[in-house]
């Protein structure tokens, strides 16, 4: 089974449709049927990423920023705000990498639409 991991970022302003939007559309871009859902636990009390991630079916993941931090330097994208607040360039990168495990990558970097930011790493053991 491959082991794909989207991770997620978003505003505080951002809605479960949108987060719906964009969670597909990084799914369409990196070629995946489904992933397993990875966020910051600074999230963890948002419904609107609760209803995202039951609508989709996917099973919801919160990681430490500790976790996140130690994948600091292998996202793609930096953004000085969250870097700032995290002490990592991208919440959703770091997520999605942290989820894949050890050794993933990016197979999707960041990319965001309304509010919302998505990434998409792939696990060691399904490389090609």
């Amino acid at each position: 089974m491959t082991r794909v991991a989207l991770g997620i970022g978003f505003s505080s302003t951002a809605g479960a449709e949108a987060m719906i939007s964009a969670m597909r559309q990084a799914l369409d871009r990196a070629g995946v049927g489904e992933a397993t859902l990875h966020a910051s636990e600074r999230k963890s009390r948002s419904d609107s990423l609760r209803r995202a991630a039951t609508r989709l079916g996917m099973a919801l993941f919160f990681h430490d920023e500790a976790a996140l931090r130690q994948r600091a330097s292998d996202v793609a994208s930096h953004s000085a705000r969250v870097e700032a607040l995290a002490g990592v360039g991208s919440l959703a990168e770091a997520a999605a990498l942290v989820g894949a495990g050890a050794d993933s990558r990016l197979i999707l970097p960041k990319f965001s639409a309304d509010g919302v930011s998505c990434a998409v790493a792939v696990g060691a053991e399904d490389r090609s």
